[in-house]
């Protein structure tokens, strides 16, 4: 494909998200070892959903990764075989689809009817038929902030200036679920979250992150401990069809337990020459903070249609440093040097507007009377 020259690897990805930096958390051994990387948001052990995000799921270019889209009949051009999704077999394929819809699409409209079409999802067939072949080498990483089990303001960074961009929230913030991994389930306690006030650490979303090692691409998860063998089942993922779903039974004390670092749900999962594994992983971030490679509107974005015309626009990079996301909507907001009075270029420590006092009281205000802000 002329498109992918020069390049390694790709990926699909969602409209609906925001990315950080994301040569921070994919290491060079992830790209040299692995056809296919995907990023989770903590459900994997929370709810053992095993399917390729729509967010991220990179793909080494290889033979091994550039045909598995055909096993599924609604993406291949003939209609494909389904063979290892459990498909039915080729009539149609994606043109099929989309001609069939576009003709339901004009003939509800002449009828001023309502049509929402459904669309087949990756998290579907496309992920089944990844992991029913036993040549591929693929991890299920943690590392995605989501916005149902998010903490109640994601900050966002944007790159310039001498930072570099980046998707960070408070740790141990109500609903993040965390300490030192990523994204989990709200009712799972943690060090961080469970700790007096006086002992966790000062949450300064603008505190600058260390240098990427862009060189060498460490990325910011470090494996503890052996690969473990995973049990795996089909109960899960209600929105997929059964046959496609790919479940971890997380039934057992090890998906609720905390790591060494306090973190709960720090584990990632490995599909390895037909068999799952489990394996916990220790991650490094800011002090006070808990950052993502990506953020995922899945609630937020509701409300924020139902807003329509009051909700402004997002600016553009260049118009401001940072904006706060919240279930209410985003509020730009203005850097400036620590100790300093201006807005200009600067490589220390960043300091909250003033905007942000007003800010978070607006939102507190929201959370305790349901005041609109």
């Amino acid at each position: 494909c002329p498109l992918a020259d020069g390049y390694t690897h790709w990926s699909y990805t969602d409209l609906d998200l925001v990315a950080g930096d994301l040569t921070a958390f994919v290491s060079r051994a992830e790209l040299v070892e692995l056809d296919i990387l995907t990023f989770t948001f903590g459900d994997a052990v929370t709810h053992g959903r095993l399917y390729l995000r729509g967010q991220f799921a990179m793909h080494r270019l290889s033979a091994a990764t550039s045909r598995l889209w055909l096993a599924c009949e609604f993406l291949s051009a003939s209609g494909g075989s389904g063979a290892g999704a459990g498909g039915g077999g080729g009539s149609g394929g994606l043109l099929h689809e989309l001609r069939i819809k576009h003709a339901r699409a004009t003939r509800a409209q002449q009828r001023g009817e309502a049509f929402r079409p459904h669309f087949n999802s990756a998290e579907g067939c496309y992920s089944r038929v990844v992991a029913t072949s036993p040549t591929l080498r693929v991890k299920y990483a943690n590392r995605m902030i989501a916005d149902f089990t998010s903490a109640p303001q994601v900050y966002v960074l944007l790159s310039g200036g001498g930072r570099r961009a980046a998707v960070r929230m408070c740790a141990g913030s109500e609903g993040d679920g965390t300490a030192g991994g990523l994204v989990g389930s709200p009712m799972r306690p943690t060090a961080s979250s469970s700790a007096p006030a006086s002992q966790r650490a000062a949450c300064d979303p603008f505190a600058p992150p260390p240098p990427p090692p862009r060189a060498s691409l460490l990325g910011n998860q470090r494996p503890v401990g052996a690969l473990i063998p995973l049990v795996t089942h089909t109960n899960c993922s209600e929105w997929v069809e059964p046959r496609y779903r790919v479940c971890a039974d997380v039934s057992g004390a090890w998906a609720s337990e905390l790591g060494a670092d306090g973190a709960a749900n720090g584990w990632n999962f490995f599909y390895l020459a037909g068999r799952w594994y489990r394996q916990r992983f220790t991650a490094s971030h800011p002090a006070g903070l808990i950052e993502g490679a990506l953020f995922h509107f899945q609630v937020w974005k509701r409300a924020y249609k139902r807003q329509g015309p009051q909700l402004a626009p997002i600016p553009p990079p260049g118009e401001s440093a940072a904006f706060v996301l919240t279930k209410e909507g985003y509020r730009p907001l203005a850097l400036r040097p620590a100790g300093g009075s201006s807005t200009g270029a600067g490589t220390g420590a960043y300091e909250y507007d003033e905007a942000l006092a007003s800010i978070d009281a607006r939102l507190k205000a929201i959370e305790r009377d349901g005041v609109s802000p």
